[in-house]
């Protein structure tokens, strides 16, 4: 179930970034995340009535903190992804959502078969690839890696957090994620002066984002606390590879050969992660 979890985790944060892409061409990325996790608190919080969630102090305080980094990380990574490019933010953000997380759970001792081991570096690798753009100009590139650089180490904090909670805990933690998420926001809201929600026709973007961020959280959670955090977040952190399919359908981006590869591989990578 973790595996299936994982899995489920990519698609749909790949749909919500997607989905953050979009928005934050057309308004305030900071607008697009505060609705996201609005709507977010009122789609995740259903599920503390359908799996065994009890209210734990310590796990209530990790997954707080996890809502205010993942809120300040999406907020830089969708500006990245509107000013520079998909192509450099969201992979190397994705790499360091998944290899925080699995740095902390090989330090703490968490037993890991070498066949995962392969599998996560092939699917971290495939993360790169698949987003590659060769046709970048250096300012571009530049401007994409120092932001990213930021929101992906928000991005491994906020997972790690997340998922060390207690599977006791159930969905509680998604739930917090959220609220405390959007609390974040408020005072780059009102510094920022942008709206806090998006209007109209924007707003339905960021709807969306909401519903596919809080499932995509809440998968993680109570994958990660089923499983092992650094295999579920290795996985979740895939999700580049659903963006490029989805602009490739929805957005008129062409799928180059490199991207197929990086999408199999990716795909290979979760079997093997999944034998292991």
């Amino acid at each position: 179930m973790p595996i299936i979890l994982g899995v489920l985790a990519s698609f749909f944060i790949g749909v919500s970034d997607t989905a953050g892409r979009a928005s934050a061409r057309r308004a305030s990325a900071i607008s697009h995340v505060s609705t996201q996790m609005a709507v977010g608190i009122f789609v995740a919080f259903p599920a503390v009535l359908l799996v065994d969630s009890a209210w734990v102090w310590s796990d209530a305080i990790s997954a707080a903190l996890s809502g205010v980094f993942i809120a300040l990380g999406l907020s830089i990574v969708y500006r990245a992804m509107a000013d520079s490019s998909s192509a450099i933010a969201a992979p190397l953000a994705g790499v360091l959502a998944a290899l925080i997380p699995l740095g902390w759970d090989l330090l703490g001792g968490t037993a890991i078969t070498a066949l995962t081991l392969v599998g996560s570096a092939i699917a971290i690798v495939s993360m790169a690839i698949v987003t590659f753009d060769p046709f970048l100009d250096g300012s571009t590139i530049r401007k994409g890696v120092a932001w990213a650089l930021i929101g992906g180490i928000f991005f491994g904090v906020s997972n790690t957090l997340a998922g060390n909670t207690s599977e006791l805990s159930g969905a509680w933690p998604a739930v917090l994620n959220r609220g405390f998420g959007f609390l974040a926001l408020i005072p780059l809201v009102l510094s920022s002066r942008v709206p806090m929600f998006l209007k109209p026709p924007v707003l339905r973007i960021g709807v969306l984002g909401g519903f596919a961020g809080a499932f995509g959280t809440l998968a993680f959670v109570i994958g990660a606390q089923q499983g092992n955090l650094g295999t579920v977040a290795v996985l979740a952190a895939t999700y580049p590879a659903v963006i490029v399919v989805l602009t490739s359908i929805f957005d008129d981006d062409h799928i180059r050969w490199w991207q197929a590869i990086g999408v199999a591989g990716a795909v290979a990578g979760t079997v093997l992660i999944a034998l292991g």
